[in-house]
């Protein structure tokens, strides 16, 4: 199967989304009863940043911080780097490995319809891409 563009690879999953003020507690609280490792932090459809759980505890519970009391938008990755929902998977690739990350919140028309896991980028796309990098190389 072809995948024309990060839309296809998503398809219609539902993803979490979180207001800036919600508490640490409340969003692991939500991302564990979705299932999700990651979670956008949005305000009028706008992406604030991505809250993931490396975030959770590298920056709240590993630096003492109670997060019953902290709000997402102390310890989220602001601004985070976005794609395209018409972007290929290739871009989305390239956009990972140059950030050195594994989620990628997806945007059609400026507003968030998912968020996309290192992961959901099927094997074989990766090595494609690897192998194309690598003939690419003087």
């Amino acid at each position: 199967m072809i995948l024309k563009n990060v839309k296809a690879l998503l398809g219609q999953r539902p993803f979490t989304t979180l207001p800036p003020d919600a508490t640490v507690r409340t969003a692991s609280e939500t991302m564990a009863r979705a299932n999700e490792r990651a979670a956008l932090v949005t305000e009028a459809d706008a992406v604030l940043g991505i809250l993931s759980e490396r975030d959770i505890v590298h920056g709240c519970l590993a630096t003492g911080m109670n997060p019953d009391a902290t709000p997402v938008s102390a310890v989220m990755t602001a601004d985070p780097i976005t794609i395209d929902a018409a972007d290929t998977v290739a871009h989305a690739i390239e956009k990972m490995l140059k950030g050195g990350f594994h989620h990628l919140p997806v945007l059609k028309d400026g507003a968030a319809i998912g968020t996309l896991y290192s992961d959901d980028i099927p094997e074989e796309y990766r090595l494609l891409l690897e192998h194309f990098r690598e003939l690419r190389q003087p």
